[in-house]
């Protein structure tokens, strides 16, 4: 920082950025940068000119205030440099300069690298000194990664995506058709696990997971059809004119560019409504892809997850995992033990127990009496058995097969004496604070419901994180639906004899294998049993955007009684407008208006290649 009686030059200006020529009263002379631009804002942060001009290939927008770190020049760095940066006067360009880039010709000799490269032989110890002069828990946030997991199954990729502070992308069930197949060795998508194959129900899962495929393309050709003869192109229409929103028929237009578009939309109007239906006979095993963006933290979580989890896929996803993370941030997940999170499998194996051997009805498949069930949860924070009862229920939901009501009637007979030794046998001896409780102790939302709908509408609903969710395992005898629209193809009575087929698969591997390992062969139409608890701000996001036109009509009608069950219970709710923007009408065709919209938009930009 020049002293106060220097004198400043202005040779350059270039966005908030100021190079100034600075003397001293000794005369000395130098090129200084500094942010801002004296009127706006104050300068400050000077540096060397030359110092700026080692840390500038690194930095994206390094003349203006608001700039980023070259994520592709940075990969496994940023968060020590930032975390660094916290505590000293000077910026992170500071940083970068003094610690991270060979900035001398003595250093570049010592380290033979030229000035201005990384300190790619220091990197190690410089990490590791930041690490732990300041935690690792509050530097994990600040080192993100991507990563793409390429053909997992679709069990998996629920676990992943319960990290709630990542961001995700998968491949959807409802665009895209899961009709090919291995051209090598003839398979369909599905994962053969492990386990399964070394059991003897294993010609039995290989021949019931093909007939699947073989129904589901038969569904999606018949479907499609069908939707045809409803809606044919003939008397189709869609508003895919720029800046006109009256809807056009084919025969009403003459441009090549906006017929091209126009049949583009009526193919994919019919292949998604086929796609929506058909799904319900793909198996959890179906293959995916998935895009993953998290910070460190989180990251170090999923990886404890899977490691945890018992199963073969999981385990693999783990290694894997952690071998691409471990070139990317390796200090950030160096606390995920290959062991697992011992603490949350010991406290989950205590529960296990306590059901089988206190309430092993609680075991029983149970079938819910609502699609959408609003639950009464009290007060936990009070010292009354209800509240105790309340908590070790949905403590134990995600590990019993029966409604969260049913548990509550049952556990209210004991008393609060007794409900209290269960869950501290529960929560067991925490070694540091780093053993933490499951979600079910954030019990206790404004709205909570428990839902019994198809694994697809899960699927859906899942992606709402700014809540809790918990689930039940996949299993076959909760329900399952077949669409009016199989029916009216003929294909209902097949659909029902696949579903018997794989129904019956689940149980023997619910004997063989276990529960967990039998989710496999379950289908996205069968139902599951999951908790939603959330307050009213995000009742307000979740429940107006899981009701547009173009949402899926199973989780459309879903969220319709959420809100139905929320305005019943308070009506000023809805006088004050908070829920104004849920739609409760019907749209059978309704994407199709969506992607002429964007049909719309590729003509006035000229765009008409897919």
């Amino acid at each position: 920082m020049p002293s106060p009686t220097s004198s400043f030059e202005t040779r350059e200006l270039r966005d908030r950025c100021t190079v100034f020529s600075v003397s001293s009263d000794e005369g000395e002379e130098q090129l200084q940068v500094a942010f801002g631009d004296g009127e706006m804002l104050p300068y400050r942060s000077f540096i060397l000119k030359s110092v700026f001009d080692l840390a500038s290939p690194y930095l994206l927008s390094p003349h203006s205030t608001v700039t980023a770190l070259d994520p592709k020049r940075l990969a496994g760095l940023v968060g020590a440099m930032l975390a660094r940066q916290s505590r000293i006067p000077g910026t992170v360009v500071d940083v970068l300069v003094k610690e991270f880039l060979v900035s001398t010709p003595e250093e570049s000799e010592e380290l033979d690298i030229p000035v201005g490269d990384i300190k790619v032989k220091k990197l190690e110890g410089i990490i590791e000194r930041i690490l732990i002069q300041y935690g690792d828990d509050s530097v994990q946030e600040l080192e993100c990664a991507t990563v793409l997991f390429n053909s997992v199954s679709n069990l998996a990729s629920k676990v992943i995506e319960d990290r709630r502070l990542g961001g995700f992308i998968e491949q959807s069930s409802r665009y895209v058709l899961y009709s090919e197949r291995d051209p090598v060795t003839g398979r369909w998508m599905y994962l053969r696990e492990p386990t399964i194959m070394a059991s003897p129900e294993v010609d039995a899962y290989v021949h019931i997971m093909d007939r699947c495929f073989e129904l589901y393309v038969r569904l999606s050709e018949k479907l499609t059809e069908h939707y045809a003869s409803l809606k044919p192109v003939a008397e189709a229409a869609y508003a895919i004119r720029p800046g006109d929103a009256k809807t056009y028929r084919l025969d009403e237009l003459t441009d090549p560019k906006e017929i091209k578009e126009f049949n583009r939309v009526y193919k994919f109007d019919l292949k998604t409504r086929a796609c929506d239906t058909a799904r319900i006979v793909l198996p959890a095993a179906t293959i995916t892809n998935l895009a993953m963006v998290a910070n460190g933290r989180t990251f170090e979580h999923l990886l404890k997850r899977l490691y945890s989890s018992g199963y073969p896929e999981f385990n693999d996803l783990a290694v894997r995992l952690h071998e691409t993370l471990n070139k990317v941030i390796p200090k950030y997940v160096k606390r995920a033990s290959p062991n697992g999170e011992v603490y949350v499998m010991a406290m989950d194996a205590r529960i296990k127990e306590q059901i089988r051997t206190r309430f092993p009805e609680f075991l029983s498949f149970k079938k819910s009496a609502e699609e959408v069930a609003w639950l009464n949860v009290p007060n936990l924070v009070r010292a009354e058995a209800a509240s105790a009862a309340h908590l070790l229920a949905v403590v134990y939901f995600p590990f019993v097969c029966v409604p969260y009501g049913s548990m509550v009637t049952r556990l209210e007979r004991e008393s609060l004496e007794t409900l209290t030794v269960l869950l501290k046998e529960v929560l067991g001896t925490r070694q540091s604070r780093r053993d933490r409780c499951g979600r079910g102790f954030e019990h206790g939302y404004p709205c909570t419901f428990e839902t019994v709908g198809n694994f697809g509408i899960y699927r859906d609903l899942q992606r709402h994180r700014m809540l809790t969710q918990q689930r039940q395992l996949l299993n076959p005898h909760l329900g399952f639906t077949v669409p009016q629209d199989v029916e009216d193809i003929g294909l209902g009575d097949e659909v029902r004899a696949v579903e018997t087929e794989v129904r019956g698969l689940y149980d023997r591997l619910h004997l063989t294998v276990g529960p967990d390992v039998a989710q496999y062969c379950v289908l996205f139409g069968h139902h599951i049993r999951f908790m939603m608890g959330f307050n009213l701000r995000e009742a307000q996001h979740m429940l107006e955007l899981r009701t547009i036109p173009q949402g899926h009509p199973d989780y459309r009608r879903v969220c319709q009684k959420m809100e139905i069950h929320i305005r019943e219970r308070a009506p000023w709710i809805a006088e004050a407008g908070l829920l104004q923007f849920v739609d409760h009408a019907q749209y059978p065709w309704a994407r199709a208006a969506a992607e002429a919209r964007q049909s719309s938009k590729r003509l006035a930009m000229g765009m008409t290649d897919e």
